[in-house]
Formats: C-alpha cells, structure tokens, sequence
C-alpha cells in the first residue's frame, strides 16, 4: 500500500544533547490512501538515505500499529 508521510518527530535531548553512540530513531507519521494515519519508527539516517521527507510517498505491504 501506498503512505504519504505526513510529519517526521526528531527526538529532542535538550541541553544534554545526544549520546555518543545513540542510533536516532525518528517517528514517522504517515497517511495511507484511506486516510488512515499510521506512525512508523524509521532510523533517521535511512529517512535521508532515501531522500524521504514530509510529503514523500511510501510503499509498505503492511503496517503494524
């Protein structure tokens, strides 16, 4: 099925800022062709390895809420 993302939240570490060896995990709020919305968790690095972005489209097979 078809997901727009509709809003990417970034962590926020405030003034302690972000671990050394901290994998970031975004969650990606995304929109499927019904209109049903979704978050997913998707590692930031893989958001901009994929050049995705707030209003990228998805192709997922399924998603588990």
């Amino acid at each position: 099925m078809r997901y727009k993302i509709i809003e990417i939240l970034e962590p926020d570490f405030g003034c302690e800022g972000r671990p050394e060896v901290y994998v970031q995990v975004d969650d990606v709020v995304v929109e499927d062709d019904l209109g049903s919305q979704h978050i997913l968790k998707m590692e930031d690095a893989k958001l901009y390895e994929l050049k995705l972005d707030i209003g990228s489209y998805m192709e997922i097979e399924e998603v588990d809420d």
